[in-house]
Protein backbone atom coordinates (compact mmCIF):
# COMPACT_ATOMS: atom_id res chain seq x y z
CA UNK A 1 0.00 0.00 0.00
CA UNK A 2 1.31 3.44 -0.90
CA UNK A 3 -0.22 4.88 2.30
CA UNK A 4 -0.60 8.28 0.68
CA UNK A 5 -1.92 10.14 3.68
CA UNK A 6 -3.32 13.66 3.67
CA UNK A 7 -4.12 16.30 6.27
CA UNK A 8 -7.81 15.37 5.91
CA UNK A 9 -7.14 11.66 6.51
CA UNK A 10 -4.93 12.44 9.50
CA UNK A 11 -7.55 14.79 10.94
CA UNK A 12 -10.33 12.22 10.51
CA UNK A 13 -8.22 9.47 12.06
CA UNK A 14 -7.45 11.61 15.12
CA UNK A 15 -11.06 12.75 15.46
CA UNK A 16 -12.66 9.30 15.33
CA UNK A 17 -10.10 7.71 17.64
CA UNK A 18 -10.81 10.47 20.17
CA UNK A 19 -14.57 10.11 19.61
CA UNK A 20 -14.59 6.34 20.19
CA UNK A 21 -12.22 6.12 23.14
CA UNK A 22 -14.92 6.91 25.74
CA UNK A 23 -17.20 4.34 24.06
CA UNK A 24 -14.77 1.41 24.33
CA UNK A 25 -12.61 2.41 27.28
CA UNK A 26 -12.64 -0.14 30.12
CA UNK A 27 -15.28 -2.32 28.41
CA UNK A 28 -14.82 -6.05 28.13
CA UNK A 29 -15.73 -7.95 24.96
CA UNK A 30 -16.13 -11.62 24.11
CA UNK A 31 -15.75 -11.86 20.32
CA UNK A 32 -16.54 -14.86 18.12
CA UNK A 33 -15.77 -15.25 14.42
CA UNK A 34 -14.84 -17.92 11.91
CA UNK A 35 -11.15 -16.97 11.50
CA UNK A 36 -8.72 -16.22 14.35
CA UNK A 37 -6.44 -14.14 12.13
CA UNK A 38 -9.33 -11.85 11.24
CA UNK A 39 -10.33 -11.38 14.88
CA UNK A 40 -6.84 -10.20 15.78
CA UNK A 41 -7.23 -6.90 13.95
CA UNK A 42 -10.47 -6.10 15.75
CA UNK A 43 -8.93 -7.04 19.10
CA UNK A 44 -6.00 -4.68 18.53
CA UNK A 45 -8.28 -1.88 17.39
CA UNK A 46 -10.62 -1.93 20.38
CA UNK A 47 -7.83 -2.35 22.95
CA UNK A 48 -6.14 0.63 21.29
CA UNK A 49 -9.30 2.53 22.20
CA UNK A 50 -9.00 1.49 25.84
CA UNK A 51 -11.02 -1.74 25.94
CA UNK A 52 -9.80 -4.54 28.19
CA UNK A 53 -7.97 -7.52 26.70
CA UNK A 54 -10.73 -9.44 24.87
CA UNK A 55 -11.57 -13.12 24.76
CA UNK A 56 -11.68 -14.52 21.21
CA UNK A 57 -13.44 -17.68 20.00
CA UNK A 58 -12.54 -18.69 16.45
CA UNK A 59 -13.69 -21.55 14.28
CA UNK A 60 -10.22 -22.03 12.75
CA UNK A 61 -6.82 -20.33 12.72
CA UNK A 62 -6.79 -18.92 9.18
CA UNK A 63 -3.86 -17.63 7.14
CA UNK A 64 -1.53 -15.04 8.63
CA UNK A 65 -0.35 -13.92 12.06
CA UNK A 66 -2.46 -14.97 15.03
CA UNK A 67 -3.17 -12.48 17.83
CA UNK A 68 -0.59 -12.75 20.59
CA UNK A 69 -1.34 -13.76 24.16
CA UNK A 70 -0.78 -10.14 25.20
CA UNK A 71 -3.40 -8.95 22.69
CA UNK A 72 -6.19 -11.41 23.48
CA UNK A 73 -7.25 -14.66 25.11
CA UNK A 74 -7.65 -16.88 22.04
CA UNK A 75 -9.45 -20.21 21.77
CA UNK A 76 -9.65 -21.95 18.37
CA UNK A 77 -12.37 -24.58 18.03
CA UNK A 78 -10.82 -26.38 15.06
CA UNK A 79 -14.04 -26.50 13.03
CA UNK A 80 -13.98 -27.80 9.45
CA UNK A 81 -16.47 -27.03 6.69
CA UNK A 82 -17.17 -27.60 3.02
CA UNK A 83 -17.63 -23.91 2.20
CA UNK A 84 -17.64 -20.49 3.86
CA UNK A 85 -21.39 -20.57 4.52
CA UNK A 86 -21.13 -23.85 6.38
CA UNK A 87 -18.08 -22.44 8.17
CA UNK A 88 -20.13 -19.58 9.62
CA UNK A 89 -23.10 -21.75 10.53
CA UNK A 90 -20.91 -24.38 12.18
CA UNK A 91 -19.55 -21.64 14.42
CA UNK A 92 -23.07 -20.53 15.28
CA UNK A 93 -23.98 -24.10 16.25
CA UNK A 94 -20.80 -24.48 18.28
CA UNK A 95 -21.54 -21.36 20.30
CA UNK A 96 -24.82 -22.89 21.37
CA UNK A 97 -23.02 -25.88 22.89
CA UNK A 98 -19.50 -24.86 23.92
CA UNK A 99 -17.29 -27.48 25.57
CA UNK A 100 -17.26 -27.28 29.36
CA UNK A 101 -13.52 -26.37 29.57
CA UNK A 102 -14.09 -23.42 27.23
CA UNK A 103 -17.09 -22.19 29.24
CA UNK A 104 -14.97 -22.44 32.38
CA UNK A 105 -12.20 -20.42 30.71
CA UNK A 106 -14.72 -17.72 29.73
CA UNK A 107 -16.10 -17.60 33.26
CA UNK A 108 -12.60 -17.35 34.69
CA UNK A 109 -11.86 -14.42 32.36
CA UNK A 110 -15.26 -12.78 33.08
CA UNK A 111 -16.44 -14.10 36.45
CA UNK A 112 -19.15 -11.45 36.86
CA UNK A 113 -20.62 -12.13 33.40
CA UNK A 114 -20.48 -8.44 32.49
CA UNK A 115 -18.63 -8.79 29.18
CA UNK A 116 -20.45 -7.90 25.97
CA UNK A 117 -20.63 -10.33 23.06
CA UNK A 118 -19.72 -9.43 19.46
CA UNK A 119 -20.57 -12.03 16.81
CA UNK A 120 -18.24 -11.22 13.92
CA UNK A 121 -19.91 -13.70 11.59
CA UNK A 122 -22.05 -11.90 9.00
CA UNK A 123 -23.30 -15.03 7.22
CA UNK A 124 -24.62 -16.65 10.38
CA UNK A 125 -27.71 -15.75 12.35
CA UNK A 126 -27.87 -14.68 15.97
CA UNK A 127 -25.47 -16.23 18.44
CA UNK A 128 -24.34 -15.64 21.97
CA UNK A 129 -22.75 -16.90 25.14
CA UNK A 130 -25.17 -16.18 28.01
CA UNK A 131 -25.26 -14.24 30.24
CA UNK A 132 -23.14 -11.86 28.14
CA UNK A 133 -25.20 -9.19 26.42
CA UNK A 134 -24.95 -8.89 22.62
CA UNK A 135 -23.23 -5.81 21.22
CA UNK A 136 -24.05 -4.43 17.74
CA UNK A 137 -26.43 -7.31 16.99
CA UNK A 138 -28.64 -6.97 13.91
CA UNK A 139 -32.43 -6.99 14.37
CA UNK A 140 -34.26 -9.53 12.23
CA UNK A 141 -35.69 -6.77 10.02
CA UNK A 142 -32.17 -5.71 9.06
CA UNK A 143 -30.97 -9.23 8.30
CA UNK A 144 -34.09 -9.80 6.16
CA UNK A 145 -32.87 -7.15 3.72
CA UNK A 146 -30.33 -9.68 2.45
CA UNK A 147 -33.01 -12.05 1.17
CA UNK A 148 -32.54 -11.99 -2.59
CA UNK A 149 -36.19 -12.74 -3.28
CA UNK A 150 -37.28 -9.71 -1.23
CA UNK A 151 -34.83 -6.99 -2.22
CA UNK A 152 -36.28 -6.13 -5.65
CA UNK A 153 -39.25 -4.49 -3.93
CA UNK A 154 -36.77 -2.28 -2.06
CA UNK A 155 -35.04 -1.25 -5.31
CA UNK A 156 -38.41 -0.33 -6.76
CA UNK A 157 -39.27 1.73 -3.68
CA UNK A 158 -36.06 3.80 -3.95
CA UNK A 159 -36.44 4.27 -7.71
CA UNK A 160 -33.47 2.15 -8.73
CA UNK A 161 -33.20 0.82 -12.28
CA UNK A 162 -32.91 -2.94 -11.95
CA UNK A 163 -32.99 -5.97 -14.18
CA UNK A 164 -36.32 -7.69 -14.78
CA UNK A 165 -36.90 -10.65 -12.49
CA UNK A 166 -39.46 -13.21 -11.42
CA UNK A 167 -39.89 -14.80 -8.02
CA UNK A 168 -41.08 -18.37 -8.46
CA UNK A 169 -41.43 -21.53 -6.35
CA UNK A 170 -38.39 -23.80 -6.25
CA UNK A 171 -40.04 -26.06 -8.81
CA UNK A 172 -38.41 -27.06 -12.07
CA UNK A 173 -41.14 -26.07 -14.52
CA UNK A 174 -41.67 -22.69 -12.84
CA UNK A 175 -37.94 -22.00 -13.03
CA UNK A 176 -37.68 -23.03 -16.67
CA UNK A 177 -40.68 -20.91 -17.65
CA UNK A 178 -39.19 -17.84 -15.94
CA UNK A 179 -35.77 -18.50 -17.49
CA UNK A 180 -37.20 -18.73 -21.02
CA UNK A 181 -38.99 -15.41 -20.52
CA UNK A 182 -35.98 -13.53 -19.11
CA UNK A 183 -32.94 -14.91 -20.97
CA UNK A 184 -31.32 -12.18 -23.08
CA UNK A 185 -28.89 -14.57 -24.73
CA UNK A 186 -26.38 -15.14 -21.92
CA UNK A 187 -28.51 -17.39 -19.76
CA UNK A 188 -30.12 -16.58 -16.42
CA UNK A 189 -29.09 -16.30 -12.78
CA UNK A 190 -31.13 -18.18 -10.17
CA UNK A 191 -30.86 -16.94 -6.56
CA UNK A 192 -32.12 -18.86 -3.53
CA UNK A 193 -34.24 -17.23 -0.85
CA UNK A 194 -33.03 -16.92 2.75
CA UNK A 195 -35.12 -19.76 4.15
CA UNK A 196 -32.05 -21.29 5.79
CA UNK A 197 -30.39 -17.96 6.55
CA UNK A 198 -28.21 -15.43 4.77
CA UNK A 199 -25.93 -16.75 2.04
CA UNK A 200 -23.05 -14.99 0.31
CA UNK A 201 -19.96 -15.51 -1.82
CA UNK A 202 -22.15 -16.76 -4.67
CA UNK A 203 -23.09 -19.94 -2.78
CA UNK A 204 -26.81 -19.44 -3.30
CA UNK A 205 -26.50 -18.39 -6.96
CA UNK A 206 -26.59 -20.52 -10.11
CA UNK A 207 -25.74 -19.34 -13.62
CA UNK A 208 -27.85 -21.41 -15.98
CA UNK A 209 -25.98 -20.93 -19.23
CA UNK A 210 -27.49 -20.75 -22.71
CA UNK A 211 -28.48 -24.19 -23.92
CA UNK A 212 -28.48 -25.76 -20.44
CA UNK A 213 -31.70 -27.13 -19.02
CA UNK A 214 -31.06 -26.03 -15.42
CA UNK A 215 -31.89 -29.45 -13.97
CA UNK A 216 -28.74 -29.64 -11.83
CA UNK A 217 -29.22 -26.05 -10.64
CA UNK A 218 -32.79 -26.82 -9.64
CA UNK A 219 -31.75 -29.94 -7.75
CA UNK A 220 -29.20 -28.04 -5.68
CA UNK A 221 -31.34 -24.97 -4.99
CA UNK A 222 -34.46 -26.84 -3.89
CA UNK A 223 -32.45 -28.26 -0.99
CA UNK A 224 -31.87 -24.75 0.39
CA UNK A 225 -34.84 -22.65 -0.76
CA UNK A 226 -38.60 -22.53 -1.11
CA UNK A 227 -38.57 -19.70 -3.65
CA UNK A 228 -36.02 -18.52 -6.22
CA UNK A 229 -35.41 -15.24 -8.01
CA UNK A 230 -34.72 -15.60 -11.74
CA UNK A 231 -33.11 -12.75 -13.67
CA UNK A 232 -31.10 -12.44 -16.88
CA UNK A 233 -27.34 -12.94 -16.70
CA UNK A 234 -25.80 -9.52 -17.31
CA UNK A 235 -22.38 -9.03 -18.83
CA UNK A 236 -20.28 -6.38 -17.10
CA UNK A 237 -17.97 -5.65 -14.19
CA UNK A 238 -19.42 -6.73 -10.82
CA UNK A 239 -19.16 -3.78 -8.45
CA UNK A 240 -20.36 -2.70 -5.03
CA UNK A 241 -20.91 0.64 -3.34
CA UNK A 242 -20.64 0.96 0.45
CA UNK A 243 -21.85 3.43 3.01
CA UNK A 244 -22.73 3.96 6.66
CA UNK A 245 -26.13 5.07 7.91
CA UNK A 246 -25.90 7.47 10.86
CA UNK A 247 -28.87 8.87 12.79
CA UNK A 248 -28.89 12.11 10.78
CA UNK A 249 -26.82 11.44 7.67
CA UNK A 250 -25.54 8.83 5.23
CA UNK A 251 -21.84 8.59 4.35
CA UNK A 252 -21.18 7.00 0.94
CA UNK A 253 -17.79 5.89 -0.38
CA UNK A 254 -16.29 5.08 -3.79
CA UNK A 255 -17.10 1.99 -5.91
CA UNK A 256 -15.34 -1.30 -5.24
CA UNK A 257 -14.83 -4.00 -7.87
CA UNK A 258 -16.05 -7.43 -6.85
CA UNK A 259 -13.70 -10.01 -8.33
CA UNK A 260 -16.28 -12.53 -9.53
CA UNK A 261 -14.71 -14.96 -12.00
CA UNK A 262 -16.19 -17.51 -14.35
CA UNK A 263 -15.18 -21.14 -14.76
CA UNK A 264 -15.57 -22.39 -18.35
CA UNK A 265 -18.22 -24.93 -17.34
CA UNK A 266 -20.85 -25.50 -14.68
CA UNK A 267 -23.40 -23.25 -13.02
CA UNK A 268 -21.26 -21.63 -10.31
CA UNK A 269 -19.60 -18.25 -10.26
CA UNK A 270 -16.25 -17.94 -8.47
CA UNK A 271 -16.03 -15.18 -5.85
CA UNK A 272 -12.42 -14.04 -5.35
CA UNK A 273 -12.57 -10.95 -3.14
CA UNK A 274 -12.64 -7.26 -4.04
CA UNK A 275 -10.32 -4.42 -5.04
CA UNK A 276 -10.27 -0.68 -5.67
CA UNK A 277 -7.99 -0.37 -8.72
CA UNK A 278 -10.96 -0.23 -11.10
CA UNK A 279 -12.67 3.07 -11.94
CA UNK A 280 -16.16 3.16 -13.42
CA UNK A 281 -16.68 6.07 -15.78
CA UNK A 282 -17.60 9.30 -13.92
CA UNK A 283 -21.30 9.05 -14.76
CA UNK A 284 -21.50 5.49 -13.41
CA UNK A 285 -19.56 6.42 -10.29
CA UNK A 286 -21.96 9.27 -9.59
CA UNK A 287 -25.04 7.12 -10.22
CA UNK A 288 -23.75 4.38 -7.91
CA UNK A 289 -23.11 6.85 -5.13
CA UNK A 290 -26.48 8.54 -5.62
CA UNK A 291 -28.22 5.16 -5.40
CA UNK A 292 -26.35 4.45 -2.14
CA UNK A 293 -27.50 7.76 -0.66
CA UNK A 294 -31.12 6.99 -1.50
CA UNK A 295 -30.82 3.42 -0.24
CA UNK A 296 -29.22 4.52 3.03
CA UNK A 297 -31.94 7.07 3.69
CA UNK A 298 -34.60 4.46 2.91
CA UNK A 299 -32.96 1.93 5.24
CA UNK A 300 -33.12 4.39 8.12
CA UNK A 301 -36.66 5.50 7.31
CA UNK A 302 -38.20 2.05 6.81
CA UNK A 303 -36.45 -0.18 9.38
CA UNK A 304 -34.57 2.27 11.60
CA UNK A 305 -31.28 1.05 10.18
CA UNK A 306 -27.92 2.27 11.43
CA UNK A 307 -24.42 1.11 10.58
CA UNK A 308 -22.58 -0.07 7.46
CA UNK A 309 -24.22 -1.42 4.32
CA UNK A 310 -23.19 -2.41 0.81
CA UNK A 311 -25.00 -2.69 -2.51
CA UNK A 312 -23.81 -5.33 -4.96
CA UNK A 313 -24.54 -5.11 -8.65
CA UNK A 314 -23.27 -5.14 -12.23
CA UNK A 315 -21.93 -2.31 -14.37
CA UNK A 316 -23.89 -3.64 -17.34
CA UNK A 317 -24.22 -2.31 -20.86
CA UNK A 318 -26.86 0.25 -19.91
CA UNK A 319 -25.39 1.28 -16.55
CA UNK A 320 -25.25 0.08 -12.96
CA UNK A 321 -27.82 -2.56 -12.02
CA UNK A 322 -28.14 -3.40 -8.28
CA UNK A 323 -28.72 -7.04 -7.44
CA UNK A 324 -28.45 -7.40 -3.66
CA UNK A 325 -28.16 -5.54 -0.37
CA UNK A 326 -25.71 -6.44 2.39
CA UNK A 327 -27.05 -4.85 5.56
CA UNK A 328 -23.79 -5.22 7.49
CA UNK A 329 -20.06 -4.67 7.12
CA UNK A 330 -18.93 -5.93 3.73
CA UNK A 331 -15.59 -7.14 2.42
CA UNK A 332 -15.13 -3.92 0.45
CA UNK A 333 -14.70 -1.76 3.54
CA UNK A 334 -11.21 -3.16 4.15
CA UNK A 335 -9.76 -2.12 0.78
CA UNK A 336 -11.53 1.25 1.03
CA UNK A 337 -9.75 2.02 4.30
CA UNK A 338 -6.40 0.50 3.32
CA UNK A 339 -4.73 3.92 3.05
CA UNK A 340 -5.78 4.89 6.60
CA UNK A 341 -4.18 2.12 8.69
CA UNK A 342 -4.88 3.75 12.06
CA UNK A 343 -8.49 4.66 11.32
CA UNK A 344 -10.95 2.86 13.67
CA UNK A 345 -13.46 1.85 10.99
CA UNK A 346 -14.57 -1.46 12.53
CA UNK A 347 -15.17 0.06 16.00
CA UNK A 348 -17.06 2.97 14.40
CA UNK A 349 -19.31 0.52 12.54
CA UNK A 350 -19.93 -1.49 15.70
CA UNK A 351 -20.69 1.57 17.82
CA UNK A 352 -23.04 2.99 15.19
CA UNK A 353 -24.90 -0.32 14.79
CA UNK A 354 -25.26 -0.61 18.55
CA UNK A 355 -26.78 2.85 18.77
CA UNK A 356 -24.08 4.66 20.73
CA UNK A 357 -24.65 8.42 20.92
CA UNK A 358 -21.90 9.91 18.76
CA UNK A 359 -21.09 13.19 17.08
CA UNK A 360 -20.50 11.07 13.98
CA UNK A 361 -19.70 13.86 11.48
CA UNK A 362 -20.60 11.61 8.58
CA UNK A 363 -19.47 14.08 5.94
CA UNK A 364 -15.97 14.22 7.45
CA UNK A 365 -15.80 10.42 7.30
CA UNK A 366 -17.06 10.37 3.72
CA UNK A 367 -14.64 12.99 2.42
CA UNK A 368 -11.63 11.47 4.18
CA UNK A 369 -12.33 7.88 3.17
CA UNK A 370 -13.16 8.69 -0.47
CA UNK A 371 -10.05 10.84 -0.83
CA UNK A 372 -7.86 8.17 0.74
CA UNK A 373 -9.40 5.29 -1.25
CA UNK A 374 -8.94 7.19 -4.52
CA UNK A 375 -5.28 7.81 -3.68
CA UNK A 376 -4.47 4.35 -2.26
CA UNK A 377 -5.59 1.60 -4.63
CA UNK A 378 -5.65 -2.15 -4.14
CA UNK A 379 -5.39 -4.88 -6.76
CA UNK A 380 -5.92 -8.14 -4.94
CA UNK A 381 -8.06 -11.24 -4.69
CA UNK A 382 -8.44 -14.25 -2.48
CA UNK A 383 -10.07 -17.64 -2.53
CA UNK A 384 -10.44 -20.84 -0.52
CA UNK A 385 -9.26 -24.15 -1.92
CA UNK A 386 -9.55 -27.85 -1.14
CA UNK A 387 -5.77 -27.99 -1.15
CA UNK A 388 -4.63 -27.94 2.47
CA UNK A 389 -1.71 -26.01 3.93
CA UNK A 390 -0.49 -26.52 7.48
CA UNK A 391 1.32 -23.21 7.87
CA UNK A 392 1.07 -19.68 6.48
CA UNK A 393 3.70 -18.55 3.99
CA UNK A 394 4.33 -15.83 1.40
CA UNK A 395 5.85 -15.96 -2.08
CA UNK A 396 7.03 -12.89 -3.99
CA UNK A 397 6.24 -12.95 -7.70
CA UNK A 398 7.13 -11.07 -10.89
CA UNK A 399 5.49 -10.83 -14.28
CA UNK A 400 6.79 -13.37 -16.79
CA UNK A 401 5.05 -12.51 -20.04
CA UNK A 402 1.37 -13.00 -19.34
CA UNK A 403 1.98 -15.06 -16.20
CA UNK A 404 3.63 -14.77 -12.80
CA UNK A 405 6.65 -16.65 -11.55
CA UNK A 406 8.60 -16.58 -8.29
CA UNK A 407 10.95 -13.64 -7.82
CA UNK A 408 14.64 -14.39 -8.31
CA UNK A 409 17.44 -12.92 -6.26
CA UNK A 410 17.99 -9.27 -7.13
CA UNK A 411 14.60 -8.79 -8.78
CA UNK A 412 12.03 -6.28 -7.59
CA UNK A 413 8.80 -8.13 -6.75
CA UNK A 414 5.63 -7.18 -8.59
CA UNK A 415 3.30 -8.80 -6.08
CA UNK A 416 2.81 -11.50 -3.49
CA UNK A 417 0.96 -14.79 -3.15
CA UNK A 418 0.13 -15.63 0.45
CA UNK A 419 -1.16 -19.07 1.35
CA UNK A 420 -2.08 -21.03 4.43
CA UNK A 421 -4.80 -22.94 6.28
CA UNK A 422 -8.52 -22.20 6.43
CA UNK A 423 -11.59 -23.83 7.87
CA UNK A 424 -12.42 -25.20 4.43
CA UNK A 425 -8.94 -26.52 3.52
CA UNK A 426 -6.60 -23.83 2.27
CA UNK A 427 -6.57 -20.11 1.51
CA UNK A 428 -4.70 -18.13 -1.16
CA UNK A 429 -4.41 -14.36 -1.48
CA UNK A 430 -2.79 -12.57 -4.44
CA UNK A 431 -1.88 -8.89 -4.16
CA UNK A 432 -0.16 -6.61 -6.64
CA UNK A 433 2.27 -4.05 -5.22
CA UNK A 434 0.87 -0.50 -5.32
CA UNK A 435 3.54 0.77 -7.71
CA UNK A 436 2.47 -1.87 -10.24
CA UNK A 437 -1.24 -1.11 -10.12
CA UNK A 438 -2.73 0.32 -13.30
CA UNK A 439 -5.36 2.70 -12.00
CA UNK A 440 -8.73 2.41 -13.65
CA UNK A 441 -8.23 -1.17 -14.82
CA UNK A 442 -10.11 -4.20 -13.56
CA UNK A 443 -8.25 -6.25 -10.97
CA UNK A 444 -9.85 -9.50 -12.13
CA UNK A 445 -7.36 -10.38 -14.91
CA UNK A 446 -4.44 -9.99 -12.48
CA UNK A 447 -6.21 -12.15 -9.90
CA UNK A 448 -6.77 -14.82 -12.57
CA UNK A 449 -3.02 -14.83 -13.26
CA UNK A 450 -2.28 -15.01 -9.55
CA UNK A 451 -4.56 -18.02 -9.09
CA UNK A 452 -3.03 -19.73 -12.14
CA UNK A 453 0.36 -19.28 -10.45
CA UNK A 454 -1.05 -20.94 -7.31
CA UNK A 455 -2.28 -23.89 -9.37
CA UNK A 456 1.15 -24.37 -10.97
CA UNK A 457 3.35 -23.81 -7.92
CA UNK A 458 1.19 -24.70 -4.92
CA UNK A 459 -0.93 -27.46 -6.45
CA UNK A 460 -4.24 -25.71 -5.85
CA UNK A 461 -7.37 -26.64 -7.75
CA UNK A 462 -8.79 -23.33 -8.98
CA UNK A 463 -8.61 -24.37 -12.64
CA UNK A 464 -9.36 -22.16 -15.67
CA UNK A 465 -11.10 -18.89 -14.82
CA UNK A 466 -12.18 -15.88 -16.86
CA UNK A 467 -12.78 -12.25 -15.93
CA UNK A 468 -15.90 -10.24 -16.74
CA UNK A 469 -15.91 -7.79 -19.66
CA UNK A 470 -16.14 -4.05 -19.16
CA UNK A 471 -18.95 -2.74 -21.38
CA UNK A 472 -18.88 0.81 -19.91
CA UNK A 473 -15.57 2.49 -20.92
Amino acid sequence: MNDISSPLAEHATAYYNKLLRPVFSNRRFLIAGPIAVGLGGLARRITGLGAERPFLIAGSKGTGALPTAAEAELHVLGLAANDILEEHRNLQNALADLPAPLRQAIDAWDPAGTAEFIFASPLAGAGGVPPRRPYAARPAAWAALEDKVQIDAFWDAVGATRAPSRIVPAEYEALRTAARALDRGLGTVWAADARDGTHGGGLGLRWVRPGHDGQASFESLRRMADTVRVMPFLEGIPASIHGIVFPDSVAVFRPVEMVVLRPPHGDRLFYAGCATAFDPNPHDRDSMRELAYRAGEALRRTVGYRGPFGIDGILAEDGYVPTEMNARSGAGLGPLAAGMPEFPLAPLCLATTHGEKLDDRGQLLERALVESADANRTCAGWAVTRTTFNESSLLEVVHNGDEYRERRSGEEPHGTVQYGPSGTGGFVRFALHPARIERGSSAAPEVVRGLRFADRVLGTDFGPLEAAKNLRP
